[in-house]
């Protein structure tokens, strides 16, 4: 414990180690190990609904630190009014030694005038909030981060918009390391651009395929600098939806 303590939970950015691995649990389930856009380095998410807010909270431009499965450490001597939590629920069962409980996701964000601040949010299945031992952890986390000064909140699969996770999941791919060079695919990415808005009136996939014929690149080379144009936010589209290739582009861009 005490090495995890030194290892664990410690560092931000790229630095950051994160409390739980999914190498500590194989048997996890829905886990994922996923690399960062925004900073370069694995994330471990242990849920659908973690990789869906991982996804958005990466997306958002005033979240600028996502660091997940972060410890609460020094819990009885950081929360005052504890004598109603059931502490006692979170301890090894074999050696009685008190458990480190964690929080999903600790954020930083930094808003326009430059001035950053700390967001705790805990995601949950909403049938897990049947289970009474979910509820104590909830609330421990809750007067903790409250201790804290640093504002919490519950994240449920509810509410989760499932169809943006998936737009982004969709689009940030682009701007991973794909092999092809990055300022060939800057300049064939402004040519598209360029297209879409001097034929607006034209149906996405016409406008598409044309490009491809055009350019002289293989099939679906236009359809993944669309993709990428939309990471890069230079051009808007409705994230709640999904994009249908065979609308006019004026009524696919915001």
């Amino acid at each position: 414990m005490n090495k995890w303590i030194r290892e664990r939970g410690q560092g931000t950015g790229k630095d950051y180690v994160p409390w739980t691995k999914i190498i500590d649990f194989p048997s996890m389930g829905r886990a994922t190990r996923i690399f960062g856009v925004k900073i370069p380095r694995i994330y471990h998410l242990q849920s659908d609904g973690q990789l869906r807010c991982f996804l958005i909270f990466e997306w958002c431009d005033a979240v600028v630190d996502i660091r997940e499965s972060f410890p609460m450490l020094n819990i009885l001597e950081t929360i005052d009014d504890k004598d109603d939590l059931r502490l006692d629920k979170f301890r090894d069962k074999e050696t009685g030694v008190p458990l480190v409980l964690t929080t999903s996701f600790l954020l930083t964000v930094r808003d326009d005038s430059g001035k950053e601040r700390l967001l705790a949010r805990s995601v949950k299945n909403a049938s897990e909030l049947k289970r009474s031992t979910t509820i104590e952890n909830l609330e421990i986390q809750r007067r903790y981060w409250r201790a804290k000064g640093v504002e919490w909140k519950l994240i449920t699969d509810k509410q989760i918009p499932k169809q943006f996770a998936k737009n982004i999941a969709w689009v940030r791919e682009t701007l991973l390391d794909d092999g092809m060079d990055a300022n060939q695919k800057a300049e064939q990415a402004r040519l598209l651009h360029d297209d879409l808005i001097r034929h607006s009136d034209l149906k996405l996939n016409d406008v598409l395929n044309a490009f491809d014929h055009r350019e002289g690149v293989s099939q679906g080379t236009a359809l993944y600098l669309f993709r990428y144009l939309i990471a890069k936010k230079l051009i808007r589209i409705d994230m709640n939806q999904s994009v249908q290739v065979a609308r006019k582009v004026k009524d696919i861009l915001q």
